[in-house]
């Protein structure tokens, strides 16, 4: 399973850092914490009140699998689950989504931890096809995969309801080989970039039905491509433009704010409704993950990577604080 996450076409490149989607809490400006993970090689820069929280990472071990690990309740040290190529903490709390190595049987699968660690194991699709990629609603109710073939080329998704073990696989015509689909803000409709002779982001029915298209946005960027509030859309748009990231009213699909992108790598998502968290390579070839305006102005750094965490593309987990 290949776990950098995949912009369409060309423009692929390696996301090192992973949000979950939900709303963040409200910051508190209180005492700073650096948090050393030798097994990541990062240290994080924490606050008190940040409205995100690391709570896993994985790093690749391999050319087929990675090794993924979770924080422990002691908010310091991290340990690691074996046999999981990621894990991805659920909202609010209480479960976990973790994407086993391998699958007994005719199906692909997706384990639920609950707060215990007690452990689920749910089928999502037949295989040779297989599903990755989990992003949980905002409430943590609900869990959606990506359904791929060949490891790599997106078809459609999976819905999975950890409580009861159900689980309900679409295919979808036309979605870019690269897509990932996510919960939009409510819960209630899925979204992903669609090739429709220009990119365009799809908003579809958990049937797997059109609800709405945003035509021309360019490609949905950053984990949780939605702001906390839920109003805005960031996309890496396709264009001569120096800058180059995007901004765009969910309701209406008209550009907001074009977004420095000068220096950045690629953008992680959205800190609050005015910053995003982006990755930045700087002159000594050091790699951070910083907190920018919506100029490009740096105004926080929320970790440090070691070249070794940079070679182990190491994927950082982060879920709202609350």
């Amino acid at each position: 399973m290949i776990h950098s996450l995949p912009l369409p076409g060309a423009l692929s490149a390696t996301l090192l850092l992973v949000a979950v989607t939900a709303a963040p809490a409200a910051a508190r400006p209180l005492g700073d914490h650096d948090v050393n993970v030798p097994d990541a090689g990062v240290v994080l820069h924490e606050r008190d009140g940040d409205p995100w929280r690391v709570t896993a990472f994985s790093k690749e071990v391999s050319t087929s699998h990675r090794a993924a690990y979770l924080r422990s309740a002691d908010g310091i040290s991290f340990t690691k689950k074996k046999g999981y190529d990621e894990l991805v903490p659920a909202p609010k709390g209480g479960k976990v989504a973790g994407v086993p190595y391998s699958s007994p049987g005719a199906y692909d699968s997706v384990v639920i931890f609950d707060a215990r660690g007690k452990a689920k194991r749910i089928r999502t699709v037949r295989k040779p096809l297989s599903a990755a990629y989990p992003a949980w609603t905002r409430d943590g109710r609900k869990l959606v995969l990506s359904i791929q073939k060949n490891g790599y080329t997106t078809v459609g998704f999976v819905i999975v309801d950890p409580v009861t073990g159900a689980s309900k696989a679409v295919t979808t015509r036309g979605v870019d080989q690269g897509a990932l689909f996510r919960w939009t803000p409510d819960g209630r409709y899925l979204a992903a970039n669609f090739w429709d002779q220009e990119w365009n982001v799809r908003v579809i029915r958990p049937d797997g039905r059109r609800h709405r298209t945003l035509r021309k946005v360019g490609i949905m960027h950053g984990a949780d491509a939605f702001s906390p509030s839920g109003r805005q859309l960031l996309t890496l748009c396709l264009s001569m433009d120096a800058s180059n990231f995007c901004v765009w009213d969910f309701t209406s699909g008209k550009l907001v704010k074009r977004v420095n992108d000068e220096s950045r790598d690629w953008t992680i998502g959205w800190w609050d409704d005015q910053h995003l968290a982006t990755v930045v390579h700087d002159d000594d070839n050091g790699t951070r993950a910083v907190v920018t305006d919506l100029d490009g102005r740096i105004t926080r750094v929320l970790a440090t990577f070691s070249a070794k965490a940079n070679r182990d593309q190491v994927d950082l987990v982060y879920t709202p604080d609350r």
